[in-house]
């Protein structure tokens, strides 16, 4: 879960009541599981047609299989996917091993639990990018083979003596509204091959283009998971061998946990407020705006009841704890639309590992989706595009610190956060 406002204070106090709570709904820059929480939520609204998404067969949805211990979490956070030299075969593994882990988080009922299944995410996602990259870098060989091919095509025909060819050089040099209307067959037919292979290399130098983009895109990805991957095996060690040690040393280590979470939340929380600063348009209309995607309430905006929670003070007056943003659960790869028109003022991670589009609205509207899907189906759209609302965006993911399958959905009015839900009554 992102945060726009001062981070929680920690104490022993919130081991204690973290642990009696049936399931973890939610944590520092994470929003909650495909569970609905106890607080009130709308009525379940029929889920968005996945088919749009490379993912849509994940579910986020908890099974009823037990809760895996810290032991196996652990055994399991360490074995990445077989590998195997079919691209197929690779990407299906990875999407199973993905769905498994929205199970295993989904199911989580301790702290050790949820940071274990974490490491999990990340180190599955991790060996999901590595096929990818390895096709991406490929693509790169052969689109630079064929640039070479054609240049070099392209450079036989300058130096050809032929009369055709020096006059298909000279005609493709004109505007086509000032080409001579009198051209031979073999005139036409030098100047089409020309053209023909000046546009070849003009498409293989976008499509170059494209997949060196694509290739920095998925290198991010795996810095970023690298990362997180590395706090959270820490952390499940330091965790693992307190609880060896006793109950004494087992909650001091959960409470240096969890500060550890909320100095994430704080980081991943300045980024983003510097973010949003630079993102606000306060010209133009305000146009309509919709719910990005049709899923779960399992949070809603406002004060909360969760300890991790950071407090705030909203309305004039102070809370404990406040969510600044709503939470919707929906299955994995389900596609994220834009709320209302905008442009993309960011495309890419927080601190935290969070793959998040922030979209600027004209009136000072900022709207931020987050733990979007940077493994199997990366953000559609880049910095400094226009959308319309309801254009696909993003797809659900696991990025970050979160513990399911949702989206966190923010709005921002002049960098204060306010209730996407206002917006929807108020149209």
């Amino acid at each position: 879960m992102q945060r726009f406002l001062a981070p929680p204070l920690l104490a022993v106090a919130f081991v204690v009541s973290f642990l009696a709570t049936p399931a973890m709904a939610d944590g520092p820059t994470s929003t909650p599981s495909a569970t609905p929480s106890p607080s009130p939520t709308p009525a379940r609204s029929p889920s968005s047609s996945t088919s749009a998404s490379p993912s849509a067969k994940a579910s986020a949805s908890p099974s009823t299989s037990p809760s895996p211990s810290p032991t196996d979490a652990t055994a399991a956070a360490s074995a990445a996917p077989s590998p195997t030299p079919d691209p197929e075969a690779a990407r299906a593994e990875a999407e199973a091993a993905r769905a498994r882990d929205a199970e295993l988080l989904a199911n989580a009922r301790s702290l050790a639990q949820v940071i274990e299944a974490q490491a999990r995410v990340a180190q599955d996602e991790l060996a999901g990018l590595d096929p990818q990259i390895a096709q991406v870098a490929n693509d790169l060989d052969a689109v630079n083979a064929d640039i070479a091919a054609l240049q070099a095509k392209s450079d036989a025909r300058r130096t050809l003596h032929d009369r055709l060819v020096r006059e298909a050089f000279r005609l493709a040099a004109m505007p086509a509204d000032k080409l001579p209307a009198d051209l031979s067959a073999a005139q036409r037919e030098a100047l089409d091959d020309l053209l023909s292979l000046q546009n070849g290399l003009l498409d293989a130098q976008a499509k170059l283009n494209e997949r060196a983009d694509l290739l920095a895109t998925l290198k991010g990805s795996v810095g970023a998971k690298q990362g997180q991957l590395a706090r959270l095996r820490d952390r499940a060690r330091a965790l693992a061998a307190a609880a060896a040690a006793g109950d004494t040393e087992a909650k001091a280590a959960q409470v240096a946990v969890l500060k550890a979470l909320a100095q994430d939340a704080t980081n991943a929380q300045t980024a983003l407020a510097q973010l949003v600063a630079s993102a606000m348009v306060r010209d133009g209309a305000a146009g309509a705006w919709s719910l990005p995607l049709r899923g779960v309430l399992t949070q809603p905006f406002g004060p909360t009841s969760f300890e991790l929670e950071p407090a705030a003070t909203y309305g004039g007056a102070s809370y404990a704890h406040f969510h600044a943003a709503i939470d919707i659960a929906a299955p994995l790869g389900t596609p994220v639309t834009a709320a209302s028109d905008g442009v993309v003022a960011f495309v890419g991670h927080l601190p935290d590992g969070a793959m998040i589009v922030l979209l600027a609205h004209p009136g000072g509207y900022v709207s931020e989706y987050a733990h979007l899907d940077d493994t199997f189906a990366l953000p559609p759209v880049k910095t400094g595009q226009v959308v319309k609302g309801g254009q696909v965006i993003g797809f659900i993911g696991l990025t970050g610190i979160t513990t399911g399958a949702h989206l966190h959905f923010a709005v921002l009015k002049d960098g204060v956060p306010i209730d996407p839900l206002s917006l929807l009554s108020a149209r």
